[in-house]
């Protein structure tokens, strides 16, 4: 009798090991890495300013899907699957004068960053000629 209660308490001990093994399993594979090598970014997201937008320091915008506009100098990464990148934004003070009514910019000097999803972007473009 004794030996079957110790069975079951180690089937149950084992299941429960496998359930939160599989759970910590799924928490890995879901995590994002961030890549900041331009070449590497192109071939996980095929658009032209990809490239440009990773090696250059500019004055560039983003439109987004409500209309936004976010200003900003660099794109510093972009997210192994895609749907994310990391950008340097620009302060009110750096953005050329246009005339949009909804700018997205960094509120400090010392607080750029920022990460955009990239499906709600609609149209990419420099906000300055050179």
């Amino acid at each position: 009798m004794l030996s079957a209660v110790v069975s079951v308490i180690g089937a149950i001990t084992a299941l429960v090991s496998l359930w939160f093994t599989d759970k910590q399993w799924r928490k890995i594979n879901r995590k994002i890495a961030m890549l900041d090598d331009a070449g590497a970014v192109i071939e996980i997201l095929p658009a032209w300013y990809t490239g440009r937008m990773m090696e250059d320091q500019w004055w560039f915008g983003l439109q987004t899907t409500d209309g936004s506009l976010i200003a900003f100098s660099t794109i510093n990464s972009v997210s192994d699957d895609g749907k994310w990148m990391d950008v340097e934004l620009l302060t009110s003070d750096e953005v050329p004068d246009i005339a949009h009514k909804n700018i997205v910019c960094a509120v400090a000097d010392d607080r750029r960053n920022a990460s955009i999803q990239i499906d709600k972007i609609v149209a990419d473009y420099d906000l300055v000629t050179s």
